[in-house]
Formats: structure tokens, sequence, C-alpha cells
């Protein structure tokens, strides 16, 4: 009887492990096809098939512990559908859909346009080696009775688990070739080297408490930033309580500006913006969003922190305590109100309006319009709210017509439509632009006509690079240059001597103190304004990859890489709501 129930036993272990190993090899494919899709150039070294397998191999795991069909099948489904949502994500933002995001349920509603443009046929080859496998599973399926196949099938797991965990033993590698460093500059090709587990233990080891370390190198590096920062004399404008209006503008970048297409002028009222009196235009401006994609916006603007290493900002750090630019132009007898075309839970903007300093939020101005005329319903509205408005007041409009997919053209009465073009998404994308400038002079009269404009200071600039100039140019290589969004100051105060300069979006929050006369308030941001005397020339993309002028010391380099490292572990220690050493003592 004894011999009976070993050679039993021997039989179950056997019939797992295959199971076991035939899923681990169906999951290696489809990680694999996962891979192929994100085009991005990384290190083709034997160590990546073998991370490939490691991943392939603990994903397969709970085949060896789970005895009832209807655990599994559940299982391959949730994982088969987080490997389409890595790849549906990337081709919409370029890099990997970060775990704090999978929260954020309620930034799919209006989406479904953008998500149904990022599917593509061949993403059924990732689904394809686990459908297979099911169809197998279920009739060869047996029940785990051997407490020996449990004992062993946990030797194997702990085993892999332990062989994923290689790239973080101590090593003599340099710094920018631990898995840390690039996960945090390269993330798509570090995901591609390191592979899925080594993500989840990156993302994770990021949220862990800041360090004493990191506090105290954050602690020096605000001490030496506050020597930096040189803002132009603000006694010019301390009288002046002009009113600040900000035009963020979904998706608008600055190759659009000035820009003729077969004669067509793209951007034609904005182009007589930046040749008029009184305007200070940056065409150079480096998009610095990160995972947080349009509410990163708002925050590098309206707090002058850059976005974290991991998630949005908006999600993991909506208690945080926030210096603001609302919160300086509150003390100067401002109010300040946001307006939005979608609702207060879309990026937790409601959270996040508070957070920032806004007296108050105006969400779903789109109201019953369709998506091509949401901009026009939100101006139209919003400039009804901003003519009753106590003055001096700051206000944010964020547009949305302009956000992708351009699957179809958002106005009919453009001559782009007769235009051919190599790729239509371009050409829509082109002229959705093109709507929005015309909705933006018509709200800019709109403000004349209230007696509203002449009083006003106007930022118009864009959230974040979507339609990327190589793209227009038919390029497959991305360069930062091409990253490029526009800064339109209308009735700025102030000059600038660097309107042909490289700034990053972290330069906005102190210029735009600085021109309203803030420049005495507690926090400064961790960027430069471009009215003081001197600017880097040099900003760092999400990526790691850099634009600025010619010879550049390494000393600005090394600092302006330092401003993402010192916002994140900002951000992450929520230094602002207790650690008052790291504020302004001007």
């Amino acid at each position: 009887m004894k011999g009976i129930r070993l050679q039993e036993g021997k039989e179950i272990i056997t019939r797992r492990l295959f199971i076991y190993f035939l899923l681990s090899f169906c999951l290696f494919i489809a990680i694999g096809q996962l891979e192929h899709c994100i085009n991005v150039p990384y290190d083709r070294t034997g160590a990546v098939k073998i991370r490939r397998i490691i991943d392939a191999m603990l994903f397969a795991s709970p085949v060896l512990f789970c005895r009832k069909k209807r655990i599994i099948l559940p299982y391959l489904l949730f994982f088969n559908l987080y490997l389409l949502s890595i790849i549906w994500y990337f081709r919409t933002y370029v890099t990997i859909m970060p775990l704090s995001s999978y929260l954020m349920f309620s930034n799919l509603r209006g989406l479904s346009g953008s998500i149904w443009d990022s599917i593509h046929l061949k993403d059924a080859l990732i689904v394809l080696p686990s459908l297979c496998f099911i169809l197998f599973y279920i009739f060869i399926y047996r029940n785990l009775k051997s407490r020996i196949a449990l004992y062993k099938s946990v030797i194997i797991v702990l085993f892999v688990g332990v062989l994923a965990s290689i790239p973080y033993w101590p090593n003599k590698r340099p710094a920018y070739d631990q898995p840390m460093h690039r996960f945090s500059i390269i993330g798509p090709a570090a995901f591609k080297e390191y592979g899925i587990i080594n993500y989840w233990i990156y993302q994770i080891r990021l949220q862990r408490s800041v360090s004493n370390e990191e506090k105290e190198w954050a602690y020096t590096f605000m001490d030496e930033l506050k020597g930096r920062q040189h803002f132009c004399s603000c006694n010019s404008v301390k009288t002046l309580r002009r009113n600040l209006i900000l035009i963020l503008v979904e998706s608008f970048q600055s190759w659009t500006v000035g820009m003729k297409h077969k004669g067509i002028e793209i951007t034609p009222y904005i182009n007589k913006c930046v040749s008029a009196e009184g305007t200070v235009y940056f065409p150079k401006v480096l998009s610095q969003v990160k995972d947080g994609r349009s509410s990163d916006a708002q925050l590098i603007i309206n707090t002058g922190l850059l976005p974290l290493n991991v998630g949005a900002a908006s999600s993991l750090c909506v208690g945080n305590e926030f210096p603001s630019l609302a919160k300086a132009l509150k003390e100067k007898g401002y109010t300040s109100v946001s307006f939005i075309c979608d609702g207060e839970d879309f990026w937790n903007q409601g959270a996040t309006s508070i957070a920032y300093g806004f007296d108050k939020l105006y969400d779903k101005m789109q109201e019953e319009a369709a998506f091509k005329d949401a901009d026009k319903n939100m101006f139209e509205k919003g400039l009804l709210h901003l003519k009753n408005l106590k003055q001096p007041f700051y206000a944010q409009l964020v547009t949305y017509s302009s956000h992708m997919p351009y699957t179809e053209p958002t106005i009919t009465d453009t001559p782009l439509l007769k235009e051919d073009f190599k790729d239509s998404e371009v050409k829509n994308y082109l002229i959705a632009i093109q709507a929005v400038d015309r909705r933006i002079a018509r709200f800019i009269d709109g403000l004349k006509k209230e007696g509203l404009f002449e009083n006003s200071i106007i930022v118009i600039t864009g959230d974040h690079e979507q339609m990327t100039y190589n793209r227009y140019e038919g390029r497959e290589q991305l360069v930062a240059e091409d990253c490029f969004v526009p800064l339109v100051i209308l009735n700025s105060p102030l000059p600038s001597a660097f309107t042909d300069k490289v700034i990053g979006q972290e330069d906005i929050y102190p210029s735009l103190l600085n021109i309203l006369g803030c420049c005495d308030y507690s926090f400064k941001g961790v960027g430069e304004s471009v009215f003081g005397d001197s600017i880097s020339n040099y900003a760092v993309f999400r990526t790691g990859i850099a634009v600025g002028g010619k010879n550049v010391p390494d000393s600005i380099k090394q600092y302006r890489n330092n401003c993402w490292k010192v916002s994140d572990i900002l951000l992450r220690m929520d230094c602002f709501a207790s650690h008052e050493g790291l504020l302004s003592d001007d």
C-alpha cells in the first residue's frame, strides 16, 4: 500500500511539474512578444532571456499550488490583461505603466478612443500562448494531493525567486549600470533588460520611506539652491497686481508655432501673439512630465517641483502640503480658480486643486458637448465666471480637445483637410491644434471686450509632448528637441534675455513668481527664473536625454539632473508639512 501511494505521489509530481513548465514556456513566449512590441533599444545580452525565463516561471507558479481550474483561469485572464495594459500604455505615453496608476479607474472615462487606438491586431499574439495552455490544461488537470509535491513546489518557487533578485545582489558594477538607476533614467529599456519582476522590485523599493541620507542630501541641495536662483528685481512689478490667466493646452508642441504646411499656418493667432509688443516667447521649453502626464504638468507649473520617479504625484502625494503659485498669490490678495473640461476625479484634480491652493475648481466644463467642442464650452463658460470674479485673480484653464487619439479632424472648415499627409494622425493633430488656436483667439477677444485683457498677464503653454516633431518628419529616432513645448507670455511686465535658450518646465514656476512680484515667497521651486541675469541653458528629459547649449559646465549638468532627484525625495517625504528649514528665508 505504501509503495502504491509513493508511486501515485510521483505521478502527481510529474504531472504537476509538466503543467508548470508548460505554462512557463507559454508565458515566456507571451512576455517575449510584449518585449518585442516595446520598440526601444536595450542591451541584448544572454541575461535578458534568462530573466524572461525567470519571470515566466514565477508567474506560472500558481499552478503548483492551486487545485481548482476556476482560480487558474481568472488568474491567466488578469495576467494577460496586465501584459496588454503595458503595451497599450506604452504606445500612448512611451513609458511603462506604473503600478499606482492601476488604482486610478476614473481616468479611464472619456479615454475609450485613446485606448481603442492603442490596440493592434498583433496584440493577439500576447494572449495566444495562454489560450493554448488553457485549452490543453482543461483536459489533463488533476488535483494536487501529495505533500511531497507541495514541498518541492515551494522549493522551486523560492529558488526561482532568488534568481530574480540577482541584479540587486552586491556587485562592482558602476552606479549608472544598476537596475535602480537604469529604471529611473531609461524605464522601457530597463524593463526589457531586467524584466517584469525587477520592475516591480524597483517600484516597491521606491515606495519605501526616505532614508536619513536622502534627507540630509535634500537639505544640502536646497540650501545651495537658494544661492543659485537669480530673480530680476521685483520692485517694478510689486504694485501692478495684474491678473494671471494660465492656459494649459493639451499636447501643444513648439514645432507647430510659426509653422506653415504648404503655406497653411497651423497657429495663425498665436503667431500674431508671439510677435506682438509686450509678448515674451520661449520656443525651447523641454517637457518634463512623467507617469502623471497632464497632472504632472500642473504639478510642475503650480508647485515648482518635478514629478516622482515612479507613479503620479496626483495619486500618491495628494495629501502632501505644497507651497504653490496660488498660495504665493493669496498672500498678495489674489483669488485662484481652475477650470477643467473633465470631472474632478480625473487625475484626482479635485484633491490636487485644494492641495495647490485653488479657492475653487470648476469641473465638467465640457458639459454635454462632444469631445471636439470641449474647449469651446470651457472658454465660453470660463469667461462668464472670470468677468464676475474679484480682481486680482489667478485663473488656470486646462484644455482637452487636442488630446489623442487623432483619428478624425476636430473641425471641418480648415484647408488642411484637402492636404495629403503620409501620416493621417499627424494631419488630425495639426487640425486639432489649429482648432485650439481659434478658440484661444475667441477667448482673448472676449477678455478684451470685458476689459480684462489689459490688466492680465496671459500665459499659454503646452502640458506635455505627444505628437513629436520626428513623427511629422517621418523619423524614428526621438531627440529631446522633438519634445519642446511653447511658453508664450502676453503682457509680460518684464523682458527676458534668454528667449532663444533652452529651459525646462521646472523654470515656469519661478518665472511666474518673478513677474508677479512674489520674489519673497518662501519656496521658489527647483528651477530658475528666465527673468534673472543668468540661466543654465540646459534641461533634462524624463528619460535622461538632455538638451542645451554648447560647453555647458558639468556642474550645471549635475545640478539639473539633481533637480529630478531632490523633487522625488521632497515629494516622498512630504517635506513642506514639517521641515520648514527647506523653505527660503528671503
